[in-house]
């Protein structure tokens, strides 16, 4: 009898990841895995309960896109995420934080007498506006399943954003894109901005939800008492953070970037004129008036860079105890917009190390001391603006603590001397990378079995970033598994630009694979191409908040490694501009192996969710030498022939044998 050799999981505060390998394969008559998560106090279960599933059998349907579980539909895959580890999949709620988890997995076939069989549970929701109880269906007749394998479980977990000194959060963004059609739909339809609307609206309950638990570590970062805080923020325009901001003005010192422009023909006669600082120009004059009252304690620097291609990029709040000494530090890729906190992919992390807070508040410190000038009006654009080489030559010296043994790297930018430009993807000489990415670059090299990575906007094409370093490893060791998200298509590797010259237009794939290289480009279920291909998701145009789908800026190097995996984060966009041109923070920590899981659990979950809809399209309109693959019928297979077809990679790194 075939059976699961090993299986392994691992959770952030949000989802857990699963991987399995077997003693042989194919499994005979294998239709998938049946897989049952377990709550546990001590040695008691205190719920056992089979896991989602949305994708039926050939032959059946699930044209509401309403839940079953894998007692009906099975897993046709050697990794799995838990999406309902916190996100109950019944309504938009959340379960309570720190359970303790396992998870069962078990082999599935088509029922036959020798085989022990497999009991359906039955799913059903609560109508959030009726309250009445909703058994799910499907379309097509049950395939009745039998266990081929005996039950394997996973190591045991616990479901924490607490992995010290490190407070972890990430936002659901509008990765659940069924759901949220779903939700929105109760009442028969969508209206045009409705889920902005959700979004924007401070204790809007689809606005929570998506949040996670970004927007509850945000708010209690600010209650602790006898405190005072210092700020450097990119984007503010978020109602609640800023009303954050405002009860907590007289104990803040805020320096405030600019960001957003918009261009008009104000005068009618064909000339734009560009109004720089439009996102946040509301919360600024509303904080400006703070600072005048008299009396005020609450300070604010107006730090604006207008046009002039630099940006002070950073996210990041230090509270200072009641000696006005550095404690902690919030920070992270997310801006205080309600895009950034409910509407992307995003993380926010607190600190809690005096000597981090400290280096930040230092940092902070060299910010305020840079002062820009200020234009006049506010909305022009500030020619004379740009970060001064004091700062940057202080910003090249990175600063290392080692506690707990652990080491935590922090590194601010800008860092490049001089006037210097980044150069171009297309520079033929080789440009030593920035101090800062030279790091990462060296952390890189040095890894053992697998890079993981999600990143917005790094560079034109990856190149110049760590997009480019980590796909140049994986094509010269094959056996190092890359794997990774983009979410701007101009950022994709083997990005082409349009050309006049040759009167192409631009292109930018949906998949690089290649040997161990999987990177994919996150693509909105709004994308025409994937609409007019895959059905009629015309609704989910209306699901759009922003291009930033992927706003995460997150690297991570052999996470399964407890003494060499590295994770960096912060506002940089790991790529050369963000070190030559921007006001950025990067945080690098090695030796934390359960921070640098609860990142690979993040990376997984944005990577897995986005893949299958850019190789769907890649299938269909990426340029593809050889025969084209045929695209995923959208079902499960009713044969063995599925295991021929799913890839082990990543099954063997987190569960094969160490």
């Amino acid at each position: 009898m075939a059976k699961i050799t090993r299986a392994s999981a691992f959770a952030n505060n949000e989802v857990g990841f699963l991987a399995w390998e077997l003693d042989e394969r194919p499994i005979a008559d294998c239709l998938g895995f049946h897989i049952v998560r377990e709550i546990l106090d001590g040695d008691q279960i205190v719920e056992s309960k089979p896991l989602a599933s949305y994708v039926a059998f050939k032959g059946q349907s699930n044209p509401d896109w309403l839940a079953q579980n894998t007692t009906v539909w099975p897993v046709q895959k050697f990794t799995w995420r838990d999406l309902t580890l916190r996100r109950r999949r019944d309504r938009a709620a959340l379960r309570p934080e720190s359970q303790i988890v396992r998870y069962g997995i078990r082999a599935v076939g088509k029922m036959r007498i020798d085989l022990e069989p497999v009991v359906v549970v039955p799913e059903s929701h609560k109508d959030r506006k009726t309250h009445q109880v909703i058994e799910h269906t499907y379309e097509g007749d049950p395939i009745p399943l039998g266990y081929l394998t005996p039950v394997a479980y996973t190591n045991v977990i616990k479901v924490t954003k607490d992995v010290d000194p490190f407070i972890t959060t990430f936002t659901n963004g509008v990765l659940s894109t069924q759901f949220l059609l779903n939700v929105l739909m109760e009442d028969g339809k969508v209206d045009d901005g409705e889920l902005e609307k959700h979004l924007r609206k401070p204790a809007d309950w689809l606005r929570d939800y998506l949040s996670g638990d970004v927007l509850p570590l945000m708010r209690d970062f600010f209650k602790a008492p006898n405190s005072s805080f210092v700020a450097a923020l990119y984007e503010l325009e978020d109602e609640e953070l800023l009303q954050l901001l405002v009860d907590n003005a007289e104990r803040m010192h805020l320096i405030l970037a600019d960001a957003g422009s918009e261009s008009s023909d104000e005068d009618g006669d064909g000339s734009k004129t560009t109004r720089y600082d439009t996102r946040n120009a509301k919360a600024r004059k509303k904080l400006r008036a703070i600072a005048k009252k008299a009396g005020s304690q609450f300070k604010l620097d107006d730090r604006m860079f207008n046009g002039t291609g630099h940006i002070g990029h950073n996210k990041f709040v230090v509270r200072l105890d009641a000696n006005r000494k550095p404690v902690a530090v919030l920070t992270g890729s997310t801006n205080w917009t309600y895009s950034g906190v409910a509407g992307q992919s995003n993380n926010c992390v607190v600190i809690n190390h005096a000597g981090v807070a400290a280096q930040f508040l230092a940092y902070w410190n060299r910010l305020q001391s840079d002062k820009q000038p200020l234009p006049q009006p506010l909305s022009s654009r500030n020619t004379g603006a740009a970060q001064n080489d004091e700062l940057k030559t202080v910003n090249r010296q990175p600063h290392l603590i080692g506690t707990a043994g652990i080491k935590i790297e922090t590194w601010f930018s800008p860092n490049v001397v001089g006037k210097n430009q980044p150069p171009s993807p297309s520079a033929k000489t080789p440009t030593a990378p920035p101090p800062d990415v030279a790091q990462l670059f060296s952390l890189m090299r040095k890894a053992k079995r697998a890079i993981f990575f999600l990143v917005f906007m790094p560079s034109r094409g990856g190149v110049n970033s760590i997009v480019s370093e980590a796909v140049g490893l994986g094509e010269k060791d094959p056996s190092l598994l890359v794997t990774g998200a983009i979410s701007d298509s101009q950022a994709m590797w083997n990005y082409e630009a349009a050309s006049e010259a040759k009167g192409t237009k631009s292109y930018s794939p949906h998949v690089y694979q290649h040997g161990g290289v999987s990177v994919i480009r996150a693509t909105a279920l709004a994308d025409r191409k994937l609409i007019k291909e895959l059905g009629d998701f015309k609704l989910a145009e209306k699901l759009t908040v922003g291009r930033a789908i992927i706003h995460d800026k997150i690297l991570v190097v052999d996470p399964i490694d407890p003494d060499d995996c590295v994770v960096a984060f912060g506002s940089h966009n790991l790529g050369y501009r963000a070190s030559y041109s921007n006001d950025e923070n990067l945080v690098i920590v090695q030796g934390h192996q359960a921070l640098a899981l609860a990142y690979t659990a993040h990376v997984l979950d944005v990577y897995d969710h986005y893949r299958f809809r850019a190789t769907e399209i890649a299938k269909r309109v990426d340029r593809i030498d050889g025969v084209r693959p045929k695209p995923f019928s959208g079902f499960l297979d009713t044969t063995p022939v599925w295991q021929e077809k799913s890839s082990h990679r990543l099954s063997r790194y987190f569960a094969g044998k160490t």
